[in-house]
C-alpha cells in the first residue's frame, strides 16, 4: 500500500472540512456556498493553497455557535435588545425581530457579535466585550 503524503492528507482534511460546512449551510452567502462546492469539486490530488486554508478558516469561525455570553442566554440577550431595539437603526430591529421570530437559542459569531455589542452599547447591559476564543482551523484539521 503506498504511503499518503502530507500535502495528500492536509487536502484530505480540507475537503472533510468544507463538506462538513455544507451540511448546515444555511447561514452561509451564496457566494461562499459555491466557492466551497467548487473546491470539493477539485481532483482529489489538488493541493490548496495557504490562501484557500486561511478561507476556509474564516468560514469555519464564522461558523462557530454560541448559547451565550458572560453569564447571559441567547434569549436574555435578544429580551434586552428588544427593549431598546427602537433606538437602533432599522437593520438592528429586522434582525432582533427575525431572531425573536425563531426561539432563538444559539447565533453564530457575526450575529452573537451584533447582540452583544447592541446590548452593551444601546440597552447598557453589563456584560464582558464580545472577544470570544475561537478554534484555530489548525486545531481542527
Amino acid at each position: 500500500m503506498p504511503r499518503v503524503s502530507k500535502a495528500q492528507l492536509r487536502a484530505d482534511q480540507f475537503r472533510a472540512h468544507a463538506a462538513e460546512v455544507l451540511k448546515d449551510s444555511d447561514w452561509l452567502d451564496d457566494g461562499v456556498r459555491y466557492w466551497l462546492e467548487k473546491q470539493l469539486r477539485r481532483e482529489r490530488h489538488h493541493e490548496y493553497t495557504e490562501n484557500e486554508h486561511a478561507a476556509l478558516a474564516r468560514i469555519i469561525a464564522a461558523g462557530t455557535l454560541f448559547d451565550g455570553w458572560d453569564g447571559y442566554s441567547v434569549p436574555e440577550l435578544l429580551t434586552a435588545a428588544g427593549r431598546y431595539k427602537a433606538d437602533g437603526d432599522y437593520e438592528d430591529e429586522r434582525l432582533f425581530d427575525e431572531l425573536a421570530a425563531r426561539n432563538a437559542t444559539m447565533l453564530r459569531l457575526a450575529e452573537m457579535g451584533h447582540l452583544v455589542g447592541f446590548c452593551r452599547n444601546v440597552a447598557g447591559l453589563p456584560s464582558a466585550p464580545f472577544k470570544p476564543e475561537i478554534a484555530r482551523y489548525a486545531d481542527v484539521a
